[in-house]
């Protein structure tokens, strides 16, 4: 893919750290490569990243040349498109323009989604996903779920034309929520599966939580309603889970569930990711990309500032430290374990101890990939959703 110029590119996790985010370097954005990739594979113009990257030159602020303003202005374009194709009866054309609203109000409030732009953004994101929802065909429903004493929404979509299809549970990391998982949903969706989308405790829509180790029981409330409808195969429901989301797959695969038929965990860490001391934590806070290690410090209630603190909390992730992964081998869920080969923020070896603690266990690494491996994600997901069904000893209607 080619880019302009004048977006600096930071494309070995060697050299970005562990936590790779935009920044401003002598008056030009910073972009780095594994960014451009996943905002391209969620609909973003490769065009149009380098036409709005040439006027980007803060990160902070409303203001014409800030982040948020840049791709809410783009986003309004969208919305606006969406709104004229609807009065025009242009159904499908009105959900496209919608969706991709949606992403690039998203993109205004990413990574932290924190200040009152961002927070402004991102209700504009889901405001455009429902509305897009509104024309999908079977339509989005709007499901809420309480867990814990709370109500929160998942989205929940179905494949057209198949009255009880089997059923992913999806969830994203810490800086992509419910809303931000379409282009997957949608190749699931063409394959016969219904998707539930949620966010993660502390995140999204679900911040009256903070983000903590046992964060599945989201998952769990989420199970436990979806297992008992009606209008979805209760004897073919899986999980995938990417970044944070994968972790929480890890913590999922770990209490053989007999509801979940078979698990993936997509890029996610489980124990070296957590267990880097001080030192570690406070050169990557301190570095151009500090700001998705900041919002994580933000879904787990710590000061952004006190890298001390973070790598003490961060701590208590592990899912060895917590006792879930042993020398033993306790996982007997079938589980997929999925990452790129150069992820520096969830480790090949993190990949390699969540595999030795399954019974029934593959792990896939895909070439020289950074965290999630966004340019094979469209490639590799057919065959995440195959490797279920097998395991799951069904195939959809």
């Amino acid at each position: 893919m080619k880019t302009a110029s004048f977006i600096v590119l930071c494309s070995s996790w060697l050299v970005c750290g562990l936590a790779q985010a935009q920044h401003i370097e002598d008056g030009k954005l910073v972009f780095p490569e594994r960014r451009i990739q996943s905002f391209v594979y969620d609909g973003v113009s490769p065009e149009v990243i380098a036409v709005l990257a040439a006027r980007i030159t803060t990160l902070d602020g409303d203001l014409p040349g800030s982040w948020g303003y840049e791709w809410s202005a783009a986003a309004d374009h969208y919305r606006d498109r969406a709104d004229e194709l609807l009065s025009d009866a242009k159904r499908e054309d009105a959900m496209e323009a919608y969706l991709l609203a949606s992403t690039y109000y998203s993109l205004a409030g990413f990574p932290e989604y924190h200040s009152n732009e961002e927070l402004k953004a991102f209700r504009n994101h889901l405001e455009a996903y429902r509305n897009a929802g509104e024309l999908m065909q079977p339509a989005l429903q709007v499901v809420p779920v309480t867990a814990r004493g709370k109500t929160f929404d998942t989205y929940f979509h179905r494949p057209a034309g198949i009255e009880r299809p089997p059923l992913i549970l999806w969830t994203n990391g810490t800086d992509k929520f419910k809303a931000s998982a379409y282009r997957s949903v949608r190749e699931l969706l063409d394959l016969g599966f219904a998707v539930v989308t949620f966010d993660l405790p502390g995140t999204g829509e679900s911040t009256f939580w903070k983000l903590t180790p046992d964060g599945e029981f989201v998952h769990l409330a989420v199970l436990d309603h979806f297992a008992g409808r009606d209008d979805v195969d209760t004897e073919n429901i899986f999980q995938i889970g990417v970044s944070f989301g994968g972790y929480f797959a890890a913590r999922m695969a770990t209490k053989n569930d007999s509801r979940l038929k078979a698990i993936a965990a997509v890029c996610g860490p489980v124990h070296d990711a957590f267990v880097q001391g001080n030192d570690s934590f406070a050169e990557t806070l301190a570095s151009p990309e500090g700001r998705t290690v900041a919002a994580f410090a933000r879904r787990v209630d710590v000061d952004p500032a006190d890298p001390a603190e973070l790598a003490s909390v961060a701590e208590g992730f592990s899912l060895v430290n917590q006792g879930l992964i042993t020398s033993e081998k306790t996982i007997h869920t079938p589980l997929l374990i999925v990452n790129g080969g150069r992820d520096g923020l969830a480790p090949i070896s993190d990949m390699q101890l969540l595999a030795s603690a399954a019974s029934d266990a593959e792990v896939w690494t895909l070439g020289m990939a950074p965290h999630c491996a966004k340019k094979y994600f469209d490639k590799v997901l057919p065959d995440i959703a195959e490797w279920l069904i097998e395991r799951g000893g069904s195939n959809p209607d």
